[in-house]
């Protein structure tokens, strides 16, 4: 369930996991939006596809998984994303072989009914033991799937922005074959009750080879101040998963005080969580 609006991917609540029936009935009475999106539960593993689009051609990127929920184990309310990794190819560990594929299909079906159409498509899908399905399309990227994705693009990016410009095929996409991890730094309380005002201390200098990207903080008179949304976010790269955690995780020094983070995502036990989940549900 979800109030029709923009929640800042926080809105939705999964019946029998975040919310009992009631519950959810007294969420959506109680939001100011003026409609509910009611729609199927569907148990898999989330992972995401962004692609180039113009003309009718697409370019697809690897596949990303997102974490969305703010606590270690993937326990408490939806955020706006606390974090994410990528593999060395398209595919992600927990993806069969042609699962990739198949949702590249699903969105070059949708650019064969969206001719004109010049951008990214942003592809949210949950693998089930059918298949991918679709959870939602963005016409722009994700966040924080981004970080994942443009950063090991060998591809100059001004070249596929000028060829969707120009009207002229897109080029071929080439990537780094990097793994990559991305981890948020969060105000203590977020989602729910954030510590915004909160000053905080970023040693850039101690990140290293990690990319640092600040999200939503004040700067005020040459200091630091946590919001209400996610403050930055760290991103490691490396020849496996767990290489580039582990850049991501040393990169943390750099966070400071008064903020949260998901340690977990990236390691190597919530990735084996992922395929052992996909290989009960296809068994």
């Amino acid at each position: 369930v979800k109030p029709i609006g923009l929640t800042g991917g926080k809105g939705v609540k999964v019946i029998g996991d975040q919310v009992t029936s009631e519950e959810a009935k007294d969420y959506l009475q109680a939001s100011d939006y003026e409609g509910v999106v009611l729609e199927e539960r569907l148990i898999g593993e989330e992972f995401t596809i962004q692609a180039f689009v113009a003309d009718g051609d697409l370019r697809a990127t690897p596949a990303v998984q997102d974490h969305k929920r703010a606590y270690e184990g993937d326990e408490g309310p939806n955020t706006g994303g606390m974090g994410s990794y990528s593999d060395t190819g398209l595919s992600l560990p927990f993806m069969a072989e042609g699962d990739y594929d198949a949702a590249v299909e699903i969105l070059e079906r949708v650019v064969d009914a969206l001719p004109d159409y010049k951008g990214v498509l942003y592809g949210q899908f949950m693998l089930t033991d059918e298949g991918p399905k679709v959870v939602e399309f963005n016409a722009r990227f994700g966040d924080p799937e981004a970080m994942n994705t443009l950063p090991v693009l060998d591809t100059p990016f001004v070249d596929v922005l000028a060829a969707a410009r120009d009207g002229e095929p897109l080029p071929e996409l080439s990537f780094s074959g990097e793994a990559t991890v991305c981890k948020y730094a969060v105000p203590d309380g977020y989602p729910t009750d954030p510590d915004a005002g909160a000053e905080i201390a970023v040693d850039e200098e101690s990140a290293g080879d990690a990319l640092l990207y600040y999200a939503s903080v004040d700067e005020r008179d040459g200091r630091l101040y946590t919001t209400t949304s996610r403050a930055f976010a760290v991103v490691g790269r490396g020849d496996s998963i767990a290489a580039a955690e582990a850049q991501a995780e040393d990169a943390l020094a750099a966070a400071g005080d008064r903020v949260r983070i998901r340690h977990d995502i990236g390691t190597a036990d919530l990735v084996r969580r992922r395929i052992d989940h996909m290989d009960e549900l296809r068994h």
